[in-house]
């Protein structure tokens, strides 16, 4: 919905900087809702909190895209566009590294088993699903409070990129495409000039 919205609103302003640094600033307040999951929230206030995360989300990811591909000649756009996709998936690689790693030794650390029960082999929701009460109870409360970390971390991050989208440089979108204007002119004299520098038969 944000995306939709952020590009409508661009084209009309011409302005792209401020969408960015609201996003990551209701990027940091999903994430500070989702920290606050237990075992005992409702369903509702869960998907409250992700619709909050998505709008955030929705008002950068592709912003910045644009602003990558603006800020370059028509020339290196693919380059700038390639280049922008792949650091995100790197970032996004190394993000669920560090996030998984840190749910796994929370969830070592506070899961807290009934006397005589053991540990399962294999953790899935299927799984924990057919456990005793007991041991359910307990896998389900470790996993509520090994996600708190986890979305605590990333609001320090999303507060991070806020910071850094201030430095974000606004600069005026441009209105034509390299099918016209200078860009054609300017390549048809480069060329021109190359065919009369060429030796004749």
């Amino acid at each position: 919905v944000t995306s939709i919205a952020s590009g409508r609103l661009i084209s009309k302003w011409g302005k792209y900087r401020p969408f960015p640094i609201v996003g990551t600033a209701i990027m940091g307040v999903g994430m500070l809702l989702l920290s606050r999951l237990h075992l005992s929230t409702t369903g509702l206030y869960t998907s409250l909190s992700m619709l909050v995360l998505g709008l955030g989300l929705g008002m950068v990811m592709q912003v910045l895209v644009l602003a990558v591909q603006n800020a370059v000649d028509f020339r290196n756009m693919g380059v700038a566009t390639s280049g922008s996709i792949l650091f995100r998936q790197v970032g996004g690689s190394i993000g669920i590294a560090a996030f998984g790693a840190i749910f796994t030794n929370q969830l070592a650390s506070k899961l807290k088993l009934p006397a005589g029960a053991h540990p399962v082999k294999t953790v899935s929701p299927e799984v924990v699903r057919h456990l005793p009460p007991a041991v359910h109870h307990a896998y389900a409360n470790a996993v509520a409070e090994s996600l708190r970390p986890v979305f605590v971390t990333a609001a320090f991050i999303s507060v991070f990129a806020f910071l850094l989208t201030w430095l974000l440089r606004e600069v005026p979108l441009r209105g034509s495409t390299p099918l016209d204007g200078e860009e054609v002119a300017g390549a048809a004299s480069a060329e021109a000039a190359t065919v009369s520098r060429s030796p004749t038969d």
